[in-house]
């Protein structure tokens, strides 16, 4: 094919933006495991795949190993700037977590956050929900809720998490949301019966996009369904494209060992197609554009 009608076909193709939105448990993030260069390496090229990603499991209390990893990411290829919104540390006891917000700042803004009032003390790690403001006229907002989950009370967490969505619901008005993090969803965790009869799966409008079937575990032993991204909001789901965990070992060709240096969990995302950006030129207009240095090819008639 030459190159002219090549580059027709791949900008006729982009009709609707792309914009993933990932949740990655990256087990016990501190700054002495960023600081490790073949960390370092793999979790920078893991965020630039994402728009969004929410980190779990950051327990560095200085903010360093943000900040590094920040500073790295901006200096990768060229796909940012990146900026960060954090949660305070949160947790019962002496072992707290931060949630982690990494954000492509040219692409989306944070409008709002707040850490949900857990005042029943439900939640080991209660939701610090965000929300964003989106380049598309169909969803030009979007609220992130994420949960990492204590593996001791997986079921009344889970059902909690509705509570928080009720709440979100009312403080900002708005239906459009996506509920993400490492849920612990699966094997003894939480068993595929009680599974069934958590909040988020008998009230009507919510989407597990990430199927109960897959395997968010990095250890060839483990086959779980722990990390979960739910969607809520027509406008939310008739966007989305595609949703998927991100085998990080195989893309990036590492042994279970080198992986396991990483994290034990793969990121799950879900790829939204967002409305085209009015400022793009529409197809009619690229085909006039483009028609001179299509070649001319004229056989005989049939």
């Amino acid at each position: 094919m030459h190159c002219p009608a090549a580059l027709l076909l791949l900008l006729l193709a982009g009709g609707a933006e792309a914009f993933r939105i990932c949740a990655f448990n990256a087990q016990r993030l501190t700054l002495a495991k960023v600081a490790r260069e073949h960390v370092m390496d793999t979790l920078v090229r893991i965020l630039a795949r994402c728009d969004i990603m929410v980190l779990q499991e950051v327990v560095d209390s200085s903010g360093s190993a943000i900040s590094l990893l920040l500073r790295e990411l901006n200096r990768f290829d060229g796909s940012g700037p990146y900026s960060v919104l954090s949660s305070p540390l949160l947790g019962r006891s002496t072992y707290m977590e931060k949630y982690v917000y990494i954000y492509r700042s040219h692409k989306t803004q944070v409008l709002d956050s707040y850490v949900y009032s857990d005042v029943d003390d439900l939640f080991a790690r209660e939701p610090f929900v965000a929300q964003f403001s989106l380049p598309s006229k169909v969803l030009p907002r979007l609220v992130l809720v994420p949960l990492h989950t204590t593996p001791k009370a997986v079921g009344e967490e889970l059902n909690a998490l509705y509570d928080v969505f009720l709440d979100v619901s009312q403080h900002w008005k708005i239906k459009d949301m996506i509920l993400l993090g490492d849920f612990n969803a699966d094997c003894t965790s939480l068993p595929k019966k009680r599974l069934g009869e958590l909040m988020l799966r008998t009230q009507a409008g919510f989407y597990w996009a990430i199927a109960d079937g897959e395997d968010t575990t990095v250890r060839d032993t483990t086959h779980c369904a722990y990390d979960r991204i739910v969607l809520h909001g027509e406008r939310c789901q008739s966007l989305l494209h595609t949703a998927s965990t991100f085998d990080f070992p195989r893309h990036f060709r590492l042994t279970e060992e080198e992986a396991l240096n990483i994290s034990d969990h793969y990121p799950v995302e879900v790829e939204l197609k967002l409305s085209q950006a009015a400022h793009k030129i529409q197809p009619l207009g690229l085909i006039t554009l483009l028609l001179p240095l299509l070649p001319l090819q004229l056989g005989p008639v049939a």
